[in-house]
């Protein structure tokens, strides 16, 4: 490792295995000449500005021997080697003490190494090329807030040089490899990865009617309101602790109404009519939110239908049981709060609702107004969904995070309300 890096790099992941990037540097970088950078910043659907500081920013790293010799290091532990964990990335270090303004792109021009071998991977799956750009547009989004807000850090956002440069932090790196390394997808509106179900439930679905029925593993505690308790640093003194157990004619257990709460009252579903369909550790197909614009229901509807057939076609390798989401907007209270046609509202009656053991309070709040609004008092009423959020919060209620399921087989129903509208008892 060159001297001048040492007390830098030392503890922060970057500063292993330098004896091998050392014996492999090519000398000249292509990755940081300004021809691969145009094109790819072009595949990120980075502006021009973006475009030309990572050029300005590449030749000054390039003439710097020992800069040049961390770029290679760092492009290959992610995309030669691949020893290094994607979550290492979050503690690489700010590198403007040695790059001044150009610290976060350095980071950037990593990540845009990546892309070639990206395109290579997408081609050998057959993916259209429209794919692959939606995909890599996720490098823009986030060198969009580099550059407007700067990097999280100590609880709060700051410009680690000049405001207006372009960059990338590194807390968000774990995330654009999920793109660079095959995992991660954006097709049309939304991003999917295969993932495992991490929830203590079982999916059940009726052998004739195909209407689901989710019921909660043993052990869960719940408030009365159906919510887990604690969640939303919310505790009930009347929790009630959940319950399954089958016998050699039913599996009985506590329900989780569609609505997105869990119920008391334990229903009995008959082995001979009801299969389980999804337990812990299933591998389902995560729904992800692209920060790039508003959630339209039909653009939602329509990226659902095309990934039902996109995975199974470019990825036979990669089956999923359900699809899955857990996000902030998925809290069954904005029923309550926002129009019946907002976005939100609408894409909740798609979904079967599932309750989410959340303990922040207000898990929503960076998203609905800002990641530089911490204090309430002063938070905009601009819209229709702040004022309706402040006037809960102010009458003492909480946000918390919640999940849902859909199945491939229901999205030609996108639109109906499928499983809210389902028969009322699943006892037969």
């Amino acid at each position: 490792m060159p001297p001048k890096l040492i007390s830098l790099l030392r503890n922060t992941g970057l500063d292993i295995h330098w004896e091998k990037s050392a014996a492999t540097f090519p000398g000249n970088l292509p990755f940081l000449q300004p021809e691969a950078i145009r094109e790819n910043g072009d595949w990120a659907n980075l502006p021009p500005n973006a475009i030309n500081f990572a050029i300005r920013a590449a030749k000054q790293i390039a003439a710097d021997p020992d800069l040049a010799h961390m770029a290679w290091h760092a492009h290959r532990l992610l995309f030669i080697d691949k020893s290094t964990q994607n979550s290492a990335t979050r503690d690489w270090p700010l590198l403007a003490p040695v790059l001044g303004n150009y610290g976060g792109a350095f980071y950037l021009l990593i990540a845009l190494s990546g892309i070639p071998q990206l395109r290579t991977y997408h081609q050998s799956r057959d993916i259209p090329e429209h794919i692959t750009r939606l995909t890599c547009r996720d490098t823009y989004v986030w060198a969009q807030q580099y550059h407007d807000i700067g990097i999280f850090k100590n609880d709060r956002f700051f410009h680690p040089g000049e405001p207006g440069t372009w960059g990338l932090c590194t807390r968000i790196l774990p995330w654009l490899l999920g793109h660079l390394n095959g995992d991660l997808y954006r097709v049309g509106r939304l991003q999917y990865k295969i993932g495992p179900f991490r929830q203590k439930m079982r999916a059940y679905r009726h052998r004739t009617s195909t209407h689901l029925c989710l019921l909660c593993e043993s052990g869960l505690e719940f408030r009365t309101d159906g919510n887990f308790n604690g969640a939303g640093e919310r505790e009930d003194p009347q929790a009630w602790t959940s319950e399954r157990t089958e016998t050699s004619t039913h599996i009985i257990g506590n329900p989780i109404h569609p609505n997105g709460h869990a119920q008391r009252q334990p229903v009995g579903l008959p082995r001979a009519h009801w299969n389980c369909v999804l337990t812990e550790g299933d591998p389902i197909l995560e729904i992800h939110i692209p920060e790039d614009g508003p959630m339209a229901f039909e653009n939602c509807g329509d990226s659902l239908r095309q990934v039902a057939k996109f995975f199974p076609k470019h990825f036979p390798d990669r089956p999923f049981k359900a699809i899955c989401c857990t996000s902030w907007f998925l809290d069954p209270t904005y029923q309550n709060l926002l129009s019946k046609n907002s976005n939100i509202a609408r894409f909740q009656r798609e979904c079967y609702l599932f309750p989410l053991n959340s303990r922040s309070k207000y898990s929503s709040l960076d998203r609905i107004f800002g990641p530089y609004v911490h204090d309430l008092s002063t938070a905009p009423r601009d819209s229709s969904m702040r004022a309706a959020v402040l006037d809960h919060i102010e009458n003492g209620g909480c946000l918390i995070s919640g999940g849902c399921l859909l199945w491939t087989d229901h999205l030609d129903k996108w639109g109906t309300q499928f499983y809210l509208h389902q028969s009322p008892s699943p006892q037969s």
